[in-house]
C-alpha cells in the first residue's frame, strides 16, 4: 500500500546541500522577477515619443501588471517549496534585484528605441535564465511538478513578450 508523504516530510530528508541548492535558485528568481518588475515599471513610467500610449500601457504596462502577479505567486511557491521564508524577505529580495539590475541599463533619460531594445535584452535575458534553471534543478531531481508548470508558463508569458518587444523594435529601427 502507498503511503502519502507530506512535502515538508519529504523536504526535511534532503540534505542540507540539496535544500542550500534549491533555495538558492529560487531565491535568485524571485530577485530576478523583482528586478524585472522594477524595471518594467519604469518604462512604463518613461515611455515617450510617437508609440507613447501604446509603449505606456500596452507594452509596458502590461508586462509591469503581469509580473507583478508572478512575483506573488513565485514567492508563495518559493515559500511553500522550502518552508523559508528568507524567500519573502524584501531585503533579500531587493538585494537579490539589485544585483540583476546592475548587468542592465536603466530606461532612465534613455530614447523610445534604446527602452525598448534594453527590454528585449532583459526579456531574452530572463529566457535563457528560466531554462538554465530549468535544466539544472530537473538534472538535480529538484523540480516539482508544480515549479516545473510554474516557471514554463513563465517561459511561455515572457516569449510573448519577446515577440511584442521584437516587433516593437522593427517598426522604430524601420521607421
Amino acid at each position: 500500500e502507498l503511503t502519502y508523504l507530506a512535502i515538508s516530510d519529504i523536504y526535511s530528508r534532503m540534505t542540507v546541500m540539496e535544500k542550500d541548492y534549491l533555495e538558492n535558485y529560487l531565491v535568485n528568481y524571485v530577485g530576478s522577477l523583482r528586478a524585472l518588475q522594477l524595471w518594467f515599471h519604469s518604462a512604463h513610467i518613461l515611455a515617450k515619443g510617437t508609440g507613447f500610449a501604446g509603449d505606456h500601457v500596452h507594452l509596458y504596462g502590461e508586462i509591469y501588471n503581469e509580473l507583478s502577479e508572478q512575483i506573488d505567486t513565485a514567492i508563495e511557491k518559493a515559500v511553500g517549496i522550502t518552508d523559508n521564508e528568507v524567500m519573502a524577505c524584501p531585503r533579500t529580495i531587493t538585494y537579490k534585484a539589485l544585483e540583476a539590475l546592475m548587468d542592465y541599463p536603466v530606461p532612465t533619460n534613455a530614447t523610445a528605441l534604446k527602452i525598448a531594445l534594453s527590454a528585449l535584452a532583459l526579456v531574452k535575458s530572463y529566457l535563457a535564465y528560466v531554462e538554465h534553471m530549468f535544466a539544472e534543478l530537473d538534472e538535480a531531481d529538484e523540480l516539482s511538478l508544480g515549479l516545473n508548470d510554474f516557471l514554463a508558463q513563465s517561459a511561455n508569458t515572457f516569449e510573448g513578450y519577446a515577440y511584442l518587444l521584437q516587433q516593437r523594435v522593427k517598426q522604430e529601427m524601420d521607421g
